[in-house]
């Protein structure tokens, strides 16, 4: 953590440095962090990627614990699904990482709404609102996805030709859950 602190200082001084997420490893058994330095636009990035000061510190992070992975993700939802994928392979389409969040999403929200939404009321819309993005942000980050990233892990990379029947029958489970969730939220809720 204090070497990661003394990069992103130097990071902050870099053109177009928009902060530094830091994602501690899962209870998935892998004892890895991911670090997402966001930057405004691909050129800011590379400047960044290839300054000498960043050279430096890579040095001392590699004298310290050895190699590690450099992955450009995308916007969105990419980081989320950063450990998914070890080096330079296909990273997950975004249509793939946008239904998993949805499957993760859906749920939260309709039983947020359902159990804490009554309790929140009061307290009137903007409130309750607040409260209820806070909890369903915080449930996605620290659970449900982690959780789904391991539990589709195998259809999320199925990017090839050769994996198109699993990216399909990934896909058609994915939905039927869906539509499975909506069924129940709907008997429940009218």
């Amino acid at each position: 953590m204090e070497w990661q602190r003394g990069i992103s200082a130097a990071a902050e001084g870099f053109a177009g440095y928009r902060g530094t997420d830091i994602y501690p490893p899962t209870d998935g058994g892998r004892d890895e962090w991911v670090v997402v330095i966001h930057f405004d636009e691909e050129k800011s990035l590379r400047q960044w990627l290839d300054s000498p000061v960043r050279a430096g510190w890579v040095e001392k992070l590699r004298c310290r614990v050895g190699d590690f992975d450099l992955q450009a993700l995308p916007g969105g939802f990419g980081p989320w699904f950063a450990g998914l994928v070890r080096g330079p392979g296909p990273r997950p389409p975004g249509w793939k990482m946008a239904l998993t969040v949805l499957l993760a999403l859906y749920p939260t929200v309709m039983l947020l709404t359902l159990v804490v939404g009554p309790l929140t009321a009061p307290l009137g819309p903007a409130v309750g609102m607040l409260i209820g993005n806070a909890l369903s942000v915080s449930i996605l980050q620290w659970a449900l996805v982690p959780l789904l990233t391991v539990v589709l892990g195998r259809w999320l990379r199925a990017n090839t030709r050769q994996d198109r029947a699993l990216t399909i029958a990934g896909l058609c489970l994915v939905l039927l859950l869906l539509v499975v969730l909506m069924l129940i939220f709907r008997q429940v809720s009218g």
